[in-house]
């Protein structure tokens, strides 16, 4: 049993150690340029081990990317709680910028994450893009959405058309974000266009 537990223990950070390196290595030099070979170099595992964990480069990319989106909606999550610090409900207005700030400002802050972003359509397609967003996004927005209406500050809409024109619209204003050459002045933007929207969703929007 403990030489099991040792086995899986291994294994997981070795999985962790070539995520690390790849992720690296797509921000900086870029997918197409990138070798399994510079992987397990990066990595300081042997390329068979790369092997072991991953059928090719492409399922190595998709698992990067899957990861950087989960670290931004961890973060849109821990910072778009519905409530204060003491309990009391926060107005819709302050969730919903809040939500959309976060977001967005992770692309502006993290050259990473718009290096990634910027190739992931062309190595994934818009298909698998979609996928994975509508697995870790979509839940997101539509669970803010809910809270929002249970508590009477959302306009009659319905919330998964609203979900996915909001959801939709967040991934187009990252994705022009990350291709801009000035991205935090297209941040802004982006927050001010996207805000226009929630405000027109809000009872109350100030």
């Amino acid at each position: 049993m403990g030489v099991k537990s040792r086995r899986a223990e291994y294994a997981a950070l070795t999985r962790a150690a070539l995520l690390d390196a790849a992720t690296e290595l797509f921000a900086e030099k870029g997918f197409a340029t990138t070798s399994i070979d510079d992987i397990a170099t990066a990595a300081r595992v042997s390329k068979g081990a790369v092997y072991h964990h991953f059928p090719d480069k492409k399922a190595i990319f998709d698992e990067v990317f899957r990861v950087g989106q989960g670290e931004v909606l961890a973060h849109v999550r821990e910072e778009a709680t519905a409530v204060d610090g003491d309990g009391a409900a926060r107005p819709p207005w302050q969730v919903a910028t809040t939500a959309v700030e976060s977001f967005l400002g992770s692309y502006v802050t993290d050259a990473r994450k718009r290096s990634l972003l910027r190739q992931s359509a062309g190595v994934l397609g818009v298909h698998r893009c979609r996928e994975i967003d509508d697995e870790l996004a979509l839940p997101l927005v539509l669970g803010l959405l809910e809270e929002l209406k249970a508590r009477g500050e959302l306009q009659d809409v319905s919330i998964t058309m609203a979900g996915s024109v909001i959801f939709g619209t967040l991934c187009e204003a990252a994705t022009s974000l990350a291709l801009a050459d000035d991205h935090e002045q297209a941040g802004r933007e982006a927050s001010q266009v996207v805000g226009y929207l929630l405000s027109g969703l809000l009872k109350g929007a100030a």
